[in-house]
């Protein structure tokens, strides 16, 4: 299902057969470019949002992070520029061929594992889109923020569903520093891979209990 979370903002939601799990993908249409966040399960997370895009415009890809069910379906578009965050193609290489062993029954059309050719490990601007290292759940976080409405992407750095702790924490003192950051942004809604867009005072309740016991 993909729908308009916001002007030109669109979201494609996914529930996989026999998980309990449902993963978001995103397309934002800028005057400069198409950017898609994330490619999802397979080329279809990304094909299926071709009818939104104008093709007169480049495609950038911008991966949020280095798991298997971010990042299968890059050979859906042709792209002038793909982006993540320092060390993701490092953590690409060492993990794909086990997930895709692994989790290969619930992709989406065609899967390559394709490596980002921009790296960042510092704030970084994309036409009205600033990028951001978000180290937390994994060592590759990344966020993006859309100043102009109020949208902050975090990826997996949000609880699957929306509530309890996330999934995994590759480091607590990092993910504490990503969420002050966070903050900072004043973002009106949060929007995560797992989840419905959240409130930011999402934030204000994570922080909280990251700095009592690391449980929501």
């Amino acid at each position: 299902m993909i729908r308009e979370l916001a002007s030109h903002v669109y979201e494609r939601r996914v529930h996989p057969e026999g998980v309990d799990w449902f993963i978001n993908t995103f397309l934002i249409c800028l005057d400069e470019a198409n950017v898609y966040i994330d490619s999802g399960l397979g080329s279809k997370a990304i094909t299926d949002f071709m009818p939104y895009c104008d093709p007169k415009k480049p495609n950038i890809l911008i991966y949020t992070h280095s798991h298997f069910d971010h990042v299968w379906g890059s050979k859906g578009a042709s792209f002038s520029k793909i982006i993540a965050c320092e060390p993701f193609n490092t953590l690409l290489e060492e993990d794909f061929d086990r997930s895709y062993a692994y989790f290969k029954e619930i992709q989406e059309g065609e899967v390559g594992c394709v490596y980002a050719d921009t790296l960042i490990d510092f704030k970084t601007q994309i036409g009205p889109l600033v990028l951001y290292p978000a180290p937390g759940h994994t060592r590759d976080g990344l966020m993006i923020h859309y100043p102009q409405e109020g949208i902050l992407f975090m990826g997996d750095n949000l609880a699957d569903h929306g509530k309890g702790k996330i999934p995994e924490c590759e480091d607590l003192e990092a993910y504490k520093k990503t969420i002050e950051l966070a903050i900072s942004l004043n973002s009106k809604t949060l929007i995560g891979s797992h989840c419905d867009e959240l409130s930011s005072k999402t934030l204000e309740s994570i922080m909280k209990s990251l700095t009592s016991a690391y449980s929501v």
